[in-house]
């Protein structure tokens, strides 16, 4: 009997343990159960994009979250299993399988996730950056030039007035401030900025506009006496052989307007009272002599000549420039002109040309004929890049002399003619541009780089 029972029991655990197998095995009809639970697997309702609105600057980027909601309640992060798409793909661009948007331009734009057969969607407002207004830069100082010249009475001096600014820059503005003389008994001054000498002395000249103010000393000094020289007369012998015959004097005719007698600044090709600025490892090449008390890198000369750095030579050099520059303001104009002038395109013969604005060299400038050319400008002298100075008919360099007030600048790969005779102002040359046959000369500062100059 105990026997009998305990093979009862085994047969029973035996039965269940084989229902509880095939259960756990989806067997008996339960398939797409729960493998523990033996529950039915949850369906997937929705999927929602977060944050389902968003706003960003042109360039940034912004992630998104994609969710998938579930029938049993849970959920679950499925951003990198969904893929992703932008409505408006020139407005903002999303990574396809990431979520990462990214603005492109500005306006709105529906992103999408889809997964397991359902979709959401979030909106991404792009905009553009506020652009920073550029505060209008003001004037911080005025520089009136020449700082301390000297003419005499009856004569006059252009002054000119360059202005500083708030943010480094500079601009002649002459015809923008007001002109006054502190003592208008000695020199008068026009609202162009031109000074007269009315009697011997000295004044400060104002440049004013504003509040800021600039000056320079302006001496007025007597006009040396003029020594009146007798004519020489010539009395021919008298030869008394009948008839008398009288042999008149050889009356000989000088040369009317010579060039410039430039001293003892005729032996150097670059000449600065300030400083010579010279760019290192360049190809630039002097003949002649140079010149100045500063120099940054000292320029590579030709055989037989030599750089002077102070001395006699030097302050020699310097003072006769000066003398040069004051014959050349003496001279009678054969043009003269209340403005400036592009000299581009003009064929000019010799003469002395005059003028109160800028003188500006643009594409091929030429002069014609045998004779001084002087060109005097009250204001600044310009060259563009790969402008030209020809000589034809018979002009030579030697006898082509400019002589601005104001500062020099020519421009790149150019090819210039003459004489640069600067008063007190600098002097630029531009990036390869030759002066073959002329000079540098300046009572300030002359930059140079990779420039061939050959007095």
């Amino acid at each position: 009997m105990n026997v009998l029972k305990n093979t009862k029991n085994l047969l029973c655990a035996a039965g269940i343990l084989l229902t509880t197998l095939l259960a756990a095995c989806g067997g008996g009809g339960e398939q797409g159960r729960d493998p523990i639970l033996g529950l039915p697997a949850a369906d997937l309702v929705s999927v929602s994009v977060t944050p389902a609105t968003s706003t960003f600057l042109i360039g940034a980027t912004a992630q998104l979250t994609a969710t998938a909601s579930y029938s049993d309640g849970t959920s679950r992060n499925v951003t990198t299993l969904s893929s992703w798409t932008s409505a408006s793909p020139t407005v903002a661009a999303v990574s396809p399988a990431g979520g990462l948007v990214t603005g492109l331009t500005a306006g709105s734009a529906a992103i999408g996730a889809s997964f397991g057969g359902k979709s959401g969607a979030g909106t991404v407002t792009v905009t553009a950056p506020i652009p920073v207004p550029v505060p209008t830069p003001t004037l911080t100082s005025i520089a009136v030039t020449p700082a301390a010249p000297s003419i005499v009475i009856g004569a006059s001096q252009q002054f000119i007035a360059t202005g500083t600014y708030s943010n480094a820059s500079t601009a002649v503005i002459t015809n923008a401030v007001v002109w006054t003389s502190v003592t208008p008994s000695v020199a008068s001054i026009a609202a162009s900025g031109s000074a007269a000498g009315l009697v011997a002395g000295t004044s400060t000249i104002r440049a004013t506009q504003g509040t800021v103010i600039g000056s320079a000393t302006l001496t007025v000094t007597a006009a040396p006496p003029v020594v009146v020289v007798p004519p020489v007369v010539v009395i021919p012998p008298v030869v008394v052989i009948p008839p008398v015959v009288v042999i008149p004097p050889v009356v000989v005719i000088p040369p009317v307007g010579g060039g410039l007698d430039l001293g003892r600044a005729s032996s150097f090709a670059v000449l600065a009272g300030t400083a010579i600025t010279n760019n290192s490892g360049g190809t630039t090449l002097i003949t002649g002599d140079v010149g100045s008390p500063s120099q940054t890198t000292d320029p590579t000369q030709a055989a037989g000549f030599t750089n002077y750095k102070s001395g006699a030579i030097l302050e020699g050099a310097l003072a006769d420039l000066q003398v040069a520059i004051t014959d050349a303001n003496s001279r009678t104009c054969t043009v003269s002109s209340a403005s400036g002038i592009d000299l581009g395109g003009l064929v000019l013969t010799p003469g002395v040309y005059c003028y109160a604005g800028s003188i500006n060299i643009t594409g091929t400038f030429t002069m014609n004929g045998p004779g001084v050319y002087i060109f005097r400008t009250a204001s600044t002298l310009n060259a563009t890049a790969n402008a030209i100075v020809a000589l034809t008919g018979g002009a030579t360099s030697e006898n082509v002399y400019w002589v601005p007030v104001g500062p020099t600048t020519l421009g790149a790969n150019g090819a210039f003619k003459g004489s640069i005779l600067g008063q007190s102002a600098a002097i630029t040359v531009g990036d390869n541009t030759t002066l073959l046959t002329g000079r540098v000369l300046s009572a300030a500062a002359v930059t140079l780089r990779n420039n061939q100059i050959t007095k």
